[in-house]
């Protein structure tokens, strides 16, 4: 068999197989809609070790807030609810620069499901959140930055 035959097929396997190992990722507003998404599902099953990894090591807000500290929140969150029904809409999605994104994203919270209609709203904690993101080099989104406050009515997208 001539050598050029037997190279050419592995060759062809080789680049077949390199392409195979790079996975690609969705769009990035896709990835942050699936971000927002199992941040709900986690803190609905008040998992804190999922949640504790959406939120950057190197996070700091504006109020002097640390990981830690979010961390902290949350664990007086679960102590005080032992039930979390959450009810999200994600607003504007922007990339101000490569590689960082901000998200607005809407939450209702109570304790127990909301009906179909969203007419649980009606006893639900209502809040706003205003995330900054990071993309990590595996593709994923990371916390940097929260505000969250309650929203107006006006901006409420329910």
């Amino acid at each position: 068999m001539h050598p050029r035959r037997t190279l050419l097929p592995l060759l062809f396997l080789l680049v077949m197989g390199l392409s195979g190992c790079g996975r690609e990722l969705p769009p990035p507003e896709e990835r942050i809609r699936a971000l927002v998404s199992e941040a709900r599902e986690a803190a609905e099953a008040r998992d804190l070790s999922a949640l504790r990894n959406l939120i950057a090591d190197d996070y700091r807000d504006a109020q002097g807030r640390e990981k830690g500290d979010l961390v902290n929140i949350l664990r007086v969150l679960f102590l005080r609810h032992q039930s979390v029904h959450l009810l999200t809409r994600v607003g504007e999605i922007g990339f101000p620069e490569p590689g960082l994104a901000t998200v607005t994203v809407y939450v209702a919270m109570a304790g127990r499901p909301f009906p179909e209609q969203d007419m649980g709203l009606l006893r639900a904690d209502l809040h706003r959140f205003d995330f900054t993101l990071r993309e990590t080099r595996g593709g994923d989104w990371q916390a940097v930055d929260i505000v969250w406050r309650r929203p107006d009515r006006a901006d409420w997208p329910f």
